[in-house]
């Protein structure tokens, strides 16, 4: 592309010198113009590509706190046994991994449609520019 942009503007320096060169001048500045909202629309890809890293490093920070949260809770059950003896432990822990697991899930499958969708939008910005 950079290359043509220069070859177009060394026809528009030999234009300027011959009758009818104001065609190339023109197809410059179109390029120019789409080169510009093309880095703009990259520029706007980016931050929203930098905002969903972000959240995406803040959901994995959330999810390792919560089974930090769990193992500290099944190390205290473990360590302090139940006074009547029951043991409740396994069923508490396979509920609490079936709840945790499940907003797992839906959080990835969040992402993935988020990023699924930053794709498309690339796609069709960058097939736009091209065509």
């Amino acid at each position: 592309m950079k290359l043509r942009v220069d070859g177009l503007e060394a026809c528009d320096r030999l234009g300027d010198a011959t009758p009818g060169g104001g065609g190339e001048l023109a197809l410059l500045r179109e390029i120019n113009d789409r080169t510009k909202r093309l880095e703009t629309q990259l520029a706007a890809m980016k931050a929203e590509t930098a905002v969903a890293r972000t959240e995406t490093i803040e959901q994995f920070a959330a999810v390792d706190l919560e089974i930090a949260a769990i193992r500290r809770e099944i190390h205290t059950h473990f360590a302090t046994p139940a006074a009547d003896g029951e043991d409740y432990i396994p069923t508490q822990i396979a509920d609490e991994f079936a709840s945790v697991r499940a907003e797992i899930s839906q959080e990835f499958n969040a992402m993935r449609s988020e990023l699924l969708d930053l794709g498309i939008k690339l796609d069709r910005v960058l097939k736009k520019d091209y065509m």
